[in-house]
């Protein structure tokens, strides 16, 4: 995780979005301390301070930034916001630098849970990285199914606009939903073999990304990014496997991921 499934997502977010290397140790831990805040529900009010603070400090970094891209675009995703907003879109300054917090948490957080997530899952079935690395093709499947198998974001929430009837239940304005995505990503009635890892499944509707209008806009780049990762583990470390030691997971519920995978090459 430390060695790869970390750096790397982050490293391509940052080059997108036109950060230097230098500042990406201190992203991370201010996305971190985000993290921490959307996915556990033990969180402390130390926890919450972070999260306020890790916002505060983000925002006011891509504010600067936004402020010197006005002054001279580059072929950046900032710039290309930019063009954006001066083309007449409805774009705020406050969502500008809200749309660039998010990419940044969105661009790295959960592409690193993918990678982890899912050389887990092949680790824990060596047939089925066996079966990957004869199969070099069968990448784009695989990772659809492991984002399945083992989604890295388990639930997202909704809050009622008006009341409605759901299944039975009564749901009034201003009440929470909780839509369990990795419980849908195991659903019988949709998959066939839902408990099976199954990497060329054919009909992968999961909801990894989301659906609809929350669909993950992100969801291109985190499939390259998990295609290339973990076809290259596969194919580099014919050897590779879990050892005796047992993975570390992160203690968030929301955010499913490991905070080290040891693996012997």
């Amino acid at each position: 995780m430390h060695e790869l499934a970390h750096p790397m997502p982050v490293r391509v977010i940052a080059e997108l979005l036109g950060i230097p290397d230098s500042m990406q140790t201190e992203l991370v831990q201010w996305s971190d301390a985000i993290a921490v805040f959307f996915g556990n529900p033990r969180r402390t009010l130390e926890d919450i301070v972070a999260a306020q603070r890790a916002v505060i400090a983000l925002t006011d970094y891509f504010r600067d930034q936004v402020a010197r891209r006005r002054l001279q675009k580059g072929n950046d995703l900032i710039s290309l916001l930019l063009e954006i907003e001066e083309g007449g879109e409805v774009l705020t300054e406050e969502e500008l630098h809200a749309q660039c917090v998010m990419l940044l948490f969105g661009g790295h957080e959960t592409t690193r849970n993918l990678i982890g997530n899912g050389m887990y899952a092949l680790l824990t079935h060596p047939e089925k990285l066996s079966q990957l690395r004869a199969r070099p093709e069968m990448i784009r499947s695989a990772v659809e199914e492991l984002l399945r198998y083992e989604s890295p974001v388990q639930y997202t929430g909704r809050v009622a606009t008006e009341e409605m009837d759901l299944w039975g239940e009564r749901v009034l304005p201003g009440e929470m939903i909780a839509i369990m995505l990795g419980a849908a990503n195991r659903d019988p009635k949709q998959f066939g073999d839902a408990g099976t890892l199954i990497l060329d499944r054919r009909n992968n509707a999961h909801l990894a990304f989301g659906a609809g209008a929350h669909f993950c806009i992100g969801n291109q780049l985190a499939r390259l990014e998990g295609q290339t990762a973990i076809l290259r583990l596969s194919q580099v470390f014919p050897r590779i496997q879990l050892p005796a030691q047992r993975p570390e997971w992160s203690p968030n519920i929301g955010l499913r991921g490991l905070r080290a995978l040891p693996v012997t090459l």
